[in-house]
């Protein structure tokens, strides 16, 4: 961590800013006054849908002018307030790395998408090859200038959207949950970019992020946003971390690893229950090609009732392709997938959503109605469910997931995180043979991530076969078993305590150790399997 700069200047300041989508009076983001400072790094933390996307698209001017927004207050840069410069300008010193990098793409090649953002700089066509190769060399992806950007990964285009942002040359850099979608290696790669960048250009950077861990690092000072929209922490994150843990906890703050000594989840009570011996979903020797080129390849595996599941490896290994070809999404080139005893298309389609879910990795692919409680109740209504049946099932999901201040609103209007426990609730109002989760923990805070594996849990002992493709070892290491996507196959399959002596395994597919391991390791500790 780093110690706080003295003599600083501010670049950046909020004062008594409030905003919201609908309703000024109660508003999302209340009454906040901060500063940001030049060459500082900046964590900005806070409950998930306590606005900060919300605030930080207000801070480069997006907002409330690209929404139905309201808002109220001042922000100032370099003195100078936000509403007084022409449109655009800000964006000019003030880069964005959105939450979702595909919203922020025009182009369909990574070098007509860079060329894009030199057009607007008005930089001379005889200057954009150099800087394009620099940007791209700059994040690691020199090799993708040609490449299509919706045949990226998703950890391939979040380095490509700050190419981007990078090509602007900013003063200030946001970054709004950056590594969420990125492999374990990765991860720890990119934020090593931005250190390295941040200290060569001189850049102040602010850092939306629910787990601080890998950032401290280079992390200046912490601010923390409680739920009723204001400020209720801004100091140096060792003081933070260490002194405010209660508050941090009531809020449903990740507190960092080396905080707590723990990886922070932990299953309610005893161990989950065993999965027991009868086969829920089978893959034989399962191939998938994608426009003649192979994804996935002989693949087999066989899920059993009530086994918590991780599949897991780098960005662009084929998961999520291998998610939709177990929920008969996606038909393999050859080979056999059957659910529960029967030949995956032999299904009725209505029969099998029933007793299967599946949570895409972006919930607005799943969205179709117009409210949070449409959303809900629409396949309990094609389930012939009463319309008191559907109050009280619509109202315990709400509750359960923190939903219910949002009945009447639009689910594309909620906030990663409230959006990503719609599209998990969605899925529950029976309890289904077989959930599979695409990343289901993305943009969660520590409370929600919890009460999601108590849930999982509990779906567990009913007899649920759960599947999450997740980049967090942590929840791995609570897994029967994990499944290591890497060069289209299973590098692995067996229980995590097994993988976790696999080195070559975990080097290959960018993966690392979940904390506890990590953290016996620091202490001398040999691993030994039988302890």
């Amino acid at each position: 961590m780093r110690q706080e700069q003295h003599n600083r200047t501010a670049m950046l300041q909020v004062e008594n800013f409030s905003f919201d989508y609908e309703n000024i009076e109660k508003p999302l983001v209340d009454q906040l006054c901060l500063t940001l400072y030049e060459n500082e790094v900046t964590l900005l933390m806070g409950a998930s849908g306590s606005g900060k996307s919300s605030l930080a698209l207000c801070l480069n001017g997006l907002y409330p002018d690209a929404v139905e927004g309201f808002s109220s207050g001042d922000i100032y840069f370099h003195g100078k307030n936000i509403r007084d410069l022409k449109k655009g300008e800000l964006n000019q010193h003030i880069g964005f790395v959105f939450q979702d990098p595909e919203s922020q793409f025009c182009m369909i090649t990574v070098e007509d998408e860079l060329a894009f953002t030199l057009e607007n700089r008005k930089i001379p066509g005889s200057e954009m090859s150099a800087c394009i190769s620099e940007a791209l060399q700059a994040v690691g992806m020199e090799d993708f200038k040609n490449n299509k950007i919706h045949e990226l990964s998703g950890g391939q285009k979040q380095k490509i959207a700050l190419a981007a942002v990078l090509l602007l040359e900013p003063e200030l850099l946001i970054l709004d949950e950056p590594t969420a979608n990125l492999d374990p290696v990765s991860s720890l790669e990119f934020i090593g970019l931005i250190k390295r960048i941040q200290k060569e250009r001189g850049l102040s950077v602010l850092i939306i992020e629910h787990q601080a861990d890998d950032w401290l690092e280079l992390v200046h000072r912490v601010i923390v946003i409680g739920k009723d929209g204001k400020v209720i922490a801004d100091e140096d994150a060792e003081a933070l971390f260490s002194e405010k843990q209660q508050l941090l906890r009531q809020e449903g703050v990740f507190l960092p690893k080396q905080f707590t000594d723990s990886s922070g989840l932990e299953w309610k009570g005893d161990s989950p229950p065993l999965p027991t011996n009868e086969i829920i979903l089978s893959m034989e020797n399962m191939t998938f090609n994608r426009k003649g080129q192979s994804i996935l390849k002989e693949i087999n595996m066989e899920l059993y009732r009530g086994e918590f599941i991780a599949v897991i490896g780098e960005n662009g290994a084929g998961k999520s392709t291998l998610l939709q070809l177990m929920a008969g999404l996606l038909t393999p080139k050859k080979g056999n997938i059957s659910f529960m005893n029967q030949p995956i298309e032999r299904w009725n389609e209505n029969e099998l959503r029933k007793r299967m879910g599946y949570v895409f990795q972006n919930p607005e692919h799943q969205f179709i109605t117009d409210t949070v409680y449409d959303e809900l109740t629409f396949g309990m209504k094609l389930n012939g469910y009463t319309e008191e049946e559907l109050e009280v099932t619509a109202a315990h999901l709400m509750k359960q997931y923190h939903l219910e201040k949002h009945r009447y609103s639009n689910p594309f209007s909620l906030s990663g995180g409230q959006k990503r426990r719609l599209s998990v609730a969605t899925m529950l109002d029976e309890t289904p043979d077989l959930l599979l989760f695409d990343e289901p923990t993305f943009g969660q805070d520590a409370s929600t991530t919890q009460e999601l594996m108590h849930m999982i849990r509990q779906l567990k002992e009913n007899g649920t076969t759960i599947v999450f493709i997740t980049h967090d070892m942590d929840i791995v290491d609570m897994t029967d078993r994990a499944f290591v996507l890497y060069n289209q196959e299973f590098a692995f399959a067996g229980e995590p305590d097994k993988l976790w002596e696999q080195e070559h395994i975990l080097q290959q597919a960018r993966l690392r150790l979940p904390y506890r391991i990590r953290k016996q390791q620091e202490a001398g500790v040999v691993y030994d399997l039988v302890h």
